[in-house]
């Protein structure tokens, strides 16, 4: 790949960021304005620069994020040299570096990982065992906090706090908590940064080699991953970060927000440029996100300028109730899909909650509707019972000190070892400064005799357990021979429990779904064991000389470490995966991800933002990432009253002067011009009269008029005006059953019927289905699909708005810009390849007449009836909607009530 195709296609800000000669660069990057597309361009144009990728780190906040960076510079530069690239989170990077020279710092060659119910089940025990009061899980985090700061001791606790009883107790925690993952060889995930600091800072010629440090998502890095950059370019001092401090959203993980105020004073050569084009929302949803950011005086100035049309204003809906509230979301997704034909399905459907605990009436809401619907964030395919089970035998095998790990198996299949006894075991292990194993292993073998009374059927229970360990260790031992893949010591551990036959007394009722489940795990365990055979080397790094390096971990060693690291499903086990589904998710779950149709449920005091937040800004962060999840119609809504009948107000964000008129106040009317611009930002196809007509037939109303703009109170939403709450079903072509009131939803026939799926899941996986784009696209192709140039002024309009109240010329020169800018296998970026997605074209044939521009711009405002419309223009061209113009209609009040006759 020469340099001309690796800038061909980037706009001017991103070619600058790419082709910088900076040696530290920080690109400041807006939602939706291609930023993944800019590193990875990056990191390939710094390997044409003569880099050598194993002197080459990029760290990922996620692992979908590394699991794509790798994907795409392979596509970039081929030759397999993504592979050579030190590529991955912070903590696998961390890990990698650890497993390779941690025996200089002390740490013993086979560490295993402590996972957060590890850390928490050692906690718990502590607290008890000590009778102290302290809550483990606020330990656990205060212990996770005090690593996160670069600090390892509660030591760094201030003197006058020391005398509380809270303080001593927490000191004992942590010190107990310490010394039992060091007894058992382990480390947790803040461990794997703050050892990995202790390293570099003890031995910084470790990292002799590195030439360039690449940095994601910059804005959620805590100080000790601040440190990690710092100690990685200590040689060469070549940094480059991506992130964007309007999107700074994890305070509570201990991000900081000041990292790149300290990158500025550390490194005080550091080029910034802003990368300010987007490629995902509308006009209107950016400029009315916008107006919600920049109340933030303090942030950084720099604005979003729209590619793609400006498209329909966001919604600010006031309903009732909290029910109320979920039940007009409901009718909006059934309205919207009945408008639009065949352009959307549920999979185009996001609703984002400040906090889970707003998902339970929208849940029930769904649910009665027979809408299909996933949380992101559900279990985990690592975290299901058939599967967490055999990872643990594993565990033990491969690390038999795992404390957690094995008092889990010990009685699993049942070995008539009750729980009581178990904790004894481990009560009595931890006050001799023993591992459970170790304690069991001498009982068996007669060396020791346990406090803890054992019958002779437990203790026999116990010897054939303790078999099934060693043997296992043995075949580890000796992975010459084929017959101790992972894959047979698996094997070996469902014919030695008899696991098929415990899984159906465990469960009830094993389906083939689950069972399939562990056929998937030890298909995962083949292929990676066939990486290892063919000579992939995820964990090396380069020999440094005068510098030992420990040999490679066996492969069983490595899988676990990648299953720990692994943070998203790898693959769904229920075959309803390909059914479109809408999806609940938290604000801070959706970060990364997009949706064509947002929902923002509970925009008032006390949720957004939240009634126990203590950093208003980061509130406001919030808000402003979640409406930038949205690409082409955002909808906020909010109680008068919460699901506590409490009264409530509006969220002071969205109530900010001059925020108003940006805003409409009940759900889009979709006309045909409305539905062409949802298609155009889309890039789908403009649905056929035919299907909009078909679809559509199942509407009882085509306007948002089932409830009223104005609600007076719960009670009179419920009788008067109620024209919805059952929740009639919709199913996507079924003409639903007569409209009827929410106390007597029992008299509908279909609801009984519906086949309702609940089936847990998360969303990363299924991200190809929320971005319909493959790959980058640029300002000038993304305008040529669409056949139009976007307005000089709407443009103008934008890019003033990020100057609103801001003295003049207070906007920063942008610093060095140049004139003209799954499956484990993912884990490890080995998936099989996908085949691009090629955007679909606009059938311009199937464009309908247009409204008159005056009857247009009373429309958007609903001020005028739909009988004085007229259909008269056939121009082609936009007129200039009023979102982006200083012209004010004048309006007449509007009806209070609905005629619902």
């Amino acid at each position: 790949m020469t340099i001309d195709s690796l800038l061909r296609g980037l706009n001017a800000s991103q070619k600058a960021a790419v082709s910088s000669q900076a040696n530290t660069l920080a690109i400041l990057a807006g939602p939706g304005s291609g930023k993944t597309h800019t590193l990875t361009s990056r990191t390939a144009w710094l390997l044409q620069q003569g880099l050598q990728p194993c002197n080459i780190i990029v760290a990922t906040f996620t692992v979908k994020a590394a699991r794509e960076m790798k994907e795409r510079i392979g596509k970039l530069i081929g030759n397999g040299l993504e592979s050579k690239l030190i590529l991955g989170t912070f903590h696998r990077i961390a890990r990698i570096y650890l497993a390779q020279y941690g025996h200089l710092i002390g740490i013993r060659k086979g560490f295993g990982i402590a996972d957060s119910n590890d850390s928490l089940a050692i906690i718990k025990r502590i607290v008890k065992r000590k009778d102290l009061n302290i809550d483990p899980k606020v330990a656990r985090s205060r212990i996770s906090s005090l690593k996160a700061k670069g600090s390892a001791s509660a030591s760094k606790v201030p003197e006058a706090k020391k005398k509380t009883v809270d303080t001593q107790e927490f000191e004992i925690v942590h010190a107990e908590y310490q010394a039992i993952l060091e007894l058992s060889n382990l480390l947790d995930y803040d461990d794997l940064l703050v050892r990995c600091v202790k390293l570099l800072r003890l031995h910084p010629s470790c990292v002799a080699n590195i030439e360039a440090v690449l940095i994601d998502e910059f804005q959620d890095t805590n100080l000790v991953q601040f440190d990690l950059m710092r100690l990685f370019a200590v040689s060469q001092k070549r940094i480059t970060i991506v992130g964007d401090p309007d999107q700074s959203i994890y305070s509570f993980r201990a991000a900081e927000t000041k990292n790149y105020k300290r990158m500025i004073t550390q490194y005080p050569d550091t080029v910034t440029i802003s990368l300010e084009e987007n490629y995902r929302s509308s006009g209107a949803i950016l400029l009315t996100a916008l107006n919600v950011i920049e109340q933030d005086s303090s942030r950084i100035a720099k604005s979003l300028l729209p590619t793609h049309v400006v498209g329909t204003r966001p919604v600010l809906r006031k309903l009732a109730s909290a029910q109320t509230e979920a039940d007009w979301i409901i009718q909006e997704i059934q309205r919207i899909m009945g408008m639009t034909g065949d352009l959307l399905d549920l999979n185009d459907f996001a609703i984002l909650l400040r906090s889970s605990a707003l998902s339970r009436i929208i849940e029930s809401s769904l649910g009665k509707a027979g809408i299909a619907y996933r949380m992101v964030g559900g279990l985990r395919f690592y975290d299901r019972i058939e599967i967490k089970t055999l990872l643990d035998y594993l565990r033990v095998i491969d690390l038999p000190d795992h404390n957690d790990a094995l008092a889990r198996i010990i009685n699993t299949p049942s070995r008539r070892i009750g729980e009581v006894t178990i904790k004894a075991l481990l009560e009595e292990a931890e006050q001799s400064k023993l591992t459970l194993w170790s304690l069991i292993l001498k009982s068996v073998q007669g060396r020791r005799a346990t406090k803890t009374k054992l019958t002779p059927s437990v203790e026999r229970n116990l010897s054939v357990f303790v078999d099934i360990i060693l043997t296992g260790m043995k075949k580890v031992a000796d992975p010459s021979n084929k017959e101790n893949s992972i894959v047979k010591i698996l094997e070996f551990i469902i014919e030695k429990t008899s696991y098929e036959t415990w899984l159906e007394e465990h469960r009830g009722d094993i389906t083939k779904a689950q069972w399939d489940n562990v056929k998937e795990l030890m298909t995962q365990a083949a292929d990676f064991q066939e990486l290892i055979s063919n000579g992939y080397e995820d964990e090396s790094l380069p020999q440094i000389d005068g510098l030992k390096q420990e040999d490679a971990s066996d492969s069983l060693s490595r899988f676990l470490a990648n299953v720990a690291l692994a943070s998203e499903v790898t693959k769904e086990e229920d075959k309803t995966h390909n059914t479109p589904q809408v999806t609940i998710s938290t604000i801070h779950a959706a970060k990364g991800l997009e949706w064509p149709i947002v929902f923002i449920p509970g925009a008032y005091q006390g949720s957004i933002p939240h009634s126990r937040a203590e950093d208003t800004d980061e509130e406001r962060r919030l808000l402003y990432v979640a409406m930038t999840r949205a690409k082409a119609l955002l909808s906020m809504s909010y109680p008068l009253k919460n699901s506590l009948q409490e009264l409530t107000t509006t969220c002071p964000f969205l109530s900010a002067r001059g925020l108003r008129a940006h805003l409409d106040y009940k759900g889009a009317s979709l006309r045909s011009n409305t539905v062409q611009c949802l298609a155009q930002i889309l890039r789908r196809p403009f649905p056929t009269r035919e299907s909009i007509a078909e679809s559509s037939a199942c509407l009882e109303r085509t306007e948002d008029t089932y409830y009223p703009l104005e609600p007076e109170n719960d009670k009179e939403d419920e009788s008067k005006w109620n024209v919805g709450n059952g929740n009639p079903t919709f199913n996507m072509g079924q003409r639903p059953a007569k409209r009827r009131r929410a106390d007597r939803a029992d008299q509908t026939g279909n609801i009984s019927s519906v086949v309702y799926n609940n089936t847990p899941t998360t969303t990363m996986e299924r991200a190809s289905k929320f971005t319909l784009g493959s790959g980058f696209v640029s300002a000038g192709s993304h305008l040529q699909v669409l056949g139009e140039q976007p307005s000089k002024q709407i443009r103008g309009e934008i890019k003033s708005a990020s100057t609103i109240e801001k003295a003049k010329g207070s906007k920063r020169p942008i610093k060095g810009l140049a004139t003209s800018q799954g499956t484990l296998l993912g884990f490890l970026g080995k998936q099989e390849p996908q085949k691009d997605a090629k955007p679909a074209p606009i059938v311009d044939e199937y464009r309908e007449e247009k409204i008159r521009a005056v009857a247009q711009l009373h429309r958007q405002r609903n001020t005028i009836s739909e009988g004085l419309m007229q259909l008269t223009s056939q121009n082609d061209s936009e007129s200039l909607p009023p979102l982006f113009s200083g012209h004010r209609l004048g309006t007449a009040a509007a009806l209070s009530r609905p005629n619902v006759n």
